[in-house]
């Protein structure tokens, strides 16, 4: 199976790097890295790490849930998707406890961030996005949302349909810095905007969360 890693990354080249590094040294299994950016030193660093890029420069709108739908557009023959970012330390058998889970009869599997209980970051089966936002087949998260509870909506749909799991022993760890963990990474623009949506996300998740009772009860 050929795992399609998705990380849209908005004004952070710094991370590039770290990131390719990261995943290329833990992930033996097949895989394949999809970035999407839109600043030049960030499309530079990522050529010349010989790494797929979609350019969406000319694209106003850079919200995660709009990045993340326009790359599951370009997973090709990828089996499964993991929804990714460049604030992340992936660590070793992260993509192999991922799919023991998923190989339980899942489509959708919540990998262990470190901090958040309810995780941050799914493996999901590429045959599954059709079913992933009730009311809009194909995309990956539903796309109303600035940022922030679009994940959750993603679990909770996967949960209401029967096809959701954690997977504990598969650790991504967040590098977030609202965690204040030894690893975390420095507060920015990119998590101050997403930061800026979280009062109209979580009305908007709560009013969702209501409507996917409705449809999937």
């Amino acid at each position: 199976m050929t795992c399609a890693i998705l990380i849209p990354s908005l004004n952070r080249p710094h991370r590039l790097e770290a990131t390719v590094l990261n995943i290329r040294e833990v992930t033996p299994e097949p895989h394949k890295m999809l970035f999407c950016v839109a600043d030049d030193e960030s499309k530079a660093i990522l050529d010349r790490l010989g790494e797929w890029y979609l350019d969406d420069a000319d694209d106003p709108d850079r919200r995660y849930v709009t990045r993340m739908n326009k790359l599951v557009r370009h997973i090709g023959d990828a089996d499964t998707v993991f929804f990714g970012s460049d604030d992340v330390i992936h660590h070793k058998f992260w993509l192999k406890e991922a799919l023991k889970v998923l190989h339980h009869g899942v489509s959708v599997v919540v990998v262990n961030d470190m901090h958040n209980p309810a995780g941050t970051q799914a493996l999901v089966r590429a045959d599954y996005l059709k079913y992933a936002v009730v009311d809009s087949p194909g995309d990956a998260f539903y796309h109303g949302y600035h940022h922030n509870f679009a994940d959750n909506e993603q679990s909770f749909t996967a949960w209401k349909r029967g096809t959701y799991a954690r997977a504990m022993l598969s650790v991504v760890e967040h590098l977030h810095p609202v965690f204040q963990s030894p690893n975390s990474v420095n507060w920015d623009d990119t998590y101050q905007q997403a930061l800026n949506g979280w009062d109209g996300d979580a009305a908007l998740f709560a009013n969702r969360r209501a409507f996917i009772e409705e449809v999937l009860r």
